[in-house]
């Protein structure tokens, strides 16, 4: 069984060739998906054994979705294929009208993704599980989604099996009000909480983050992770607090740098690295999947993150 599980909806993601308005563009790039799916892959490239609980359509975008995991050595056997129903996809727009910046365009209501239900979670699939890894997306799918993702939260807990938790608040999809409710019984039961100035003040309802981080510490959190994009990331912990800068690249799609900072940064602990260390590879996976279309192509291993990191020392 896998050491490291997620639940979530792996997507398609077509992404503009050229920037701009998506109405000008003719040519976009496919790419498999999925803040989730993104996360077990960081997981498999760093050595760790994956797999994910999910839906995926009966079409050529859900056979494309299996093999790709199967090729990033993602266990797939808890993933099902539901019959009659479509892979969701998302369109993104990049460096418009903000340089830098991507939107995204979502078309999954009613994707085979948003019917993942209680059914679909087998608590023998936890059998020798070190770590449960869930998002603030998953429950904003559906109510069935919703008692799934709950349902893995309590097996989790009931086994004693780690929990990481990226909040990933989609305001779109889930209420303020709803996210406080689902993600702060979660969030303060999770042994690594990964999240962003914007989610804290929504889950919290303060700005003061350095204040609420060291309260969740202080409550029982092992590790709290505040992402801070271009300006680096901070862990809060009993022992101290830890910071890294980001690394100057060119960025082509943000789209995706989270998950792959999270994947590596859990991964790294769980692989028994320091804090310090597990920022520093977190932040180079991050950083080097800017610099590419798509969600996970870049995730580094960690031959690569040490490549990266001798290239960066070297031009200092």
């Amino acid at each position: 069984m896998p050491h490291v599980i997620s639940i979530g909806e792996p997507l398609i993601q077509l992404n503009a060739v050229d920037t701009g308005p998506i109405r000008y563009n003719r040519y976009f790039e496919k790419h498999v998906a999925g803040s989730e799916l993104n996360f077990c892959i960081g997981a498999s490239r760093s050595g760790l054994s994956s797999g994910i609980i999910a839906k995926v359509g009966d079409d050529e975008f859900g056979l494309d979705v299996l093999q790709y995991l199967l090729a990033e050595r993602v266990d797939i056997s808890h993933v099902r294929i539901a019959k009659g129903l479509a892979t969701g996809v998302y369109f993104i727009q990049r460096s418009y009208p903000v340089p830098g910046k991507s939107i995204m365009y979502y078309y999954r209501k009613g994707s085979a993704g948003s019917t993942l239900s209680t059914e679909d979670v087998k608590e023998s699939y936890f059998d020798g599980a070190r770590l449960v890894h869930l998002t603030g997306i998953t429950p904003a799918l559906s109510e069935t989604a919703r008692e799934a993702w709950l349902k893995v939260l309590e097996i989790a807990i009931s086994r004693g099996i780690k929990i990481s938790l990226d909040t990933n608040i989609r305001p779109k999809l889930l209420s303020a009000d709803e996210a406080r409710e689902l993600l702060k019984p979660a969030a303060e039961r999770s042994y690594i909480l990964l999240t962003d100035p914007d989610d804290m003040r929504i889950m919290y309802e303060s700005s003061n983050t350095d204040e609420t981080a060291m309260q969740l510490v202080a409550r029982g959190v092992e590790i709290v992770v505040v992402k801070l994009g271009p300006k680096g990331s901070i862990a809060y912990t009993k022992n101290g607090v830890f910071r890294h800068r980001q690394y100057q690249v060119p960025v082509v799609d943000p789209v995706g740098a989270g998950d792959a900072f999270a994947s590596l940064f859990v991964s790294s602990i769980l692989k028994g690295w320091k804090i310090k260390r597990a920022l520093e590879a977190a932040t180079v996976a991050g950083s080097l999947v800017v610099m590419r279309r798509g969600d996970n192509e870049n995730i580094p291993s960690e031959e690569d993150i040490k490549s990266f990191l001798s290239s960066m020392r070297g031009s200092d």
